[in-house]
């Protein structure tokens, strides 16, 4: 399973008061917009490269995704770039290809002119930021706020693994409220951010604990079991399986708070909470909003503590999100009918209509759905006995599964530059394992496409561990005569995947 910090680095409400009074008090408003930015980046000699790509990282929060967006710097380092974003102020991150890790945080504003530059220094490190609009934060927390985030990802207490498999749910939940508490403490030490920052910072990390480690009970307790138990498999008995009540601890989280829109963690939580198979909650399909929102209310109120607000409407946008996002599926004519009817005209309304446009197009990317039998064979011939299916093309295998965040944003992004290579002969297989929940599994590769293959937990290891993987996405790369040309771990953008495969199709 990946660590947090490559899903993070991979990646990497709501309050019940009138809007104008938002606005004044500084915290975002959900909006449809479009906003261009424009800058310039100093790269010192050294470091400098003939191309670099510049990508601008977006929360989304009613569309469900962290978006990114991407464009060349010219000659001097300037560039020009329109974005679409879904809140009146925008938390942004911006790196380049120089080391798309240093990231640094940015603010746009809709409705104004919006300028953005940066400078680097000898060592790839983004040391400057300029820009026109800061939000009331100042360049050193613009610069080190993704600094803290790091750090409270790397930071462990030394202490002995605590038994908690063998305890109540609460402890689990007691016990991860704990280490983030320890954690919140780095926020305190030099350099102190703002307190605005720091609870900005604090909740987009609080997220991804949730998703990641709360939402995954099972395998959080199979790991604890294994770590205290010298690595030994639990029988299926020893673990507890939490019920709809566990989830109460949602309602400390606060999630009618609209800090959260600046979160890039959020659009993940949302749709995960959304696909939580012990909250349950139905997918939205045809039905009418206002039932549907009802529904869910039943499911989620006590749970959350409230049964109104702002953060209802974030599950309906995350609910019509998980159908573009699982199966590239366009809305239906009787889904626009009810959007319309229940938005009326409004912002929301607007940025699903949007989203729809451009899953319109993208659907039209989308490979053709084969589900394949796995080759009754051993695990020591079973990679062979599905490359020969293929005789004469180039096959890419992907190693993925339904909770691996950086392998679903590969597939996303990955669609035009597939439709391409298939057409010079490539073909893609997508691997997975009972790690991803079959009925998900059958879901989401609705919208992936491409020769898919639902392997044992057998077969799966022993594959991993054949090929020296450790972490997903991992890929393979055989040639017209099943000959392995590439290995590799981690998605290394659409450039660097092309290129590796036409270099494998030009080399026949």
């Amino acid at each position: 399973m990946l660590s947090i910090r490559m899903q993070l680095t991979c990646a990497i409400l709501l309050f019940f008061f009138p809007l104008t009074v938002c606005a004044q008090s500084g915290l975002p408003i959900l909006e449809a917009g479009s906003i261009s930015v424009k800058g310039q980046v100093v790269i010192p000699g050294p470091i400098k490269k003939d191309s670099v790509w510049l990508l601008f990282q977006i929360p989304q929060p009613f569309t469900g995704e962290s978006r990114v967006y991407r464009t060349l710097l010219d000659s001097a380092g300037r560039y020009t770039l329109k974005v679409n974003t879904e809140t009146n102020i925008s938390r942004c991150a911006v790196s380049t290809d120089i080391d798309i890790t240093n990231q640094v945080i940015i603010f746009l504003k809709s409705g104004q002119e919006n300028t953005v530059s940066f400078e680097y220094n000898n060592d790839k490190i983004i040391n400057k930021v300029k820009t026109s609009y800061n939000a009331g934060f100042s360049e050193e927390e613009l610069l080190q706020s993704l600094n803290k985030f790091v750090e409270m990802i790397d930071e462990r207490s030394g202490k002995p693994i605590e038994p908690l498999y063998n305890k109540e749910y609460s402890a689990f939940i007691d016990h991860t409220n704990n280490v983030l508490q320890r954690k919140r403490g780095i926020l305190n030490k030099p350099f102190i951010l703002s307190e605005k920052m720091k609870e900005i910072v604090f909740k987009d990390y609080s997220l991804a604990v949730y998703y990641n480690h709360v939402f995954d009970y099972q395998t959080e307790m199979v790991l604890n079991y294994r770590n205290t138990n010298d690595h030994r498999m639990p029988d299926s008995a020893e673990i507890k399986k939490p019920v709809r009540k566990d989830y109460a601890f949602l309602k400390n989280l606060d999630l009618n708070n609209r800090l959260y829109l600046y979160c890039f963690s959020y659009p993940t939580f949302t749709q995960e909470l959304l696909k939580n198979n012990i909250l349950n909650i139905p997918r939205i399909q045809d039905t009418p909003i206002q039932e549907w929102t009802k529904n869910v209310k039943v499911i989620l109120g006590q749970l959350i503590g409230f049964d109104q607000g702002i953060f209802y409407d974030m599950l309906v946008g995350n609910a019509y999100a998980m159908q573009f996002e699982l199966e590239v599926k366009p809305l239906t004519p009787k889904q626009i009918e009810n959007i319309k009817k229940y938005y009326k005209g409004g912002n929301l309304e607007k940025i699903l209509l949007r989203k729809n446009q451009e899953i319109v197009q993208q659907s039209q990317l989308k490979e053709s759905l084969v589900i394949n039998n796995t080759p009754a064979v051993s695990p020591e011939a079973l990679m062979n006995a599905i490359i020969s299916r293929y005789k004469g093309k180039v096959v890419i295998v992907d190693f993925w599964a339904t909770w691996c965040v950086p392998c679903l944003e590969a597939i996303r992004t990955s669609r035009n530059s597939k439709k391409q290579l298939a057409g010079k002969g490539a073909i893609f297989v997508y691997i997975s394992s009972p790690s991803s929940p079959r009925k998900l599994w059958e879901s989401q590769i609705q919208g992936i496409g491409g020769q898919q293959y639902y392997l044992t937990t057998e077969q799966w290891k022993f594959l991993m561990d054949s090929y020296n993987f450790n972490g997903i996405p991992s890929y393979l790369i055989f040639d017209k005569n099943g000959e392995l040309k590439q290995r590799f771990t981690a998605y290394p953008g659409n450039e660097a995947m092309q290129k590796k495969i036409e270099t494998v199709l030009e080399s026949e």
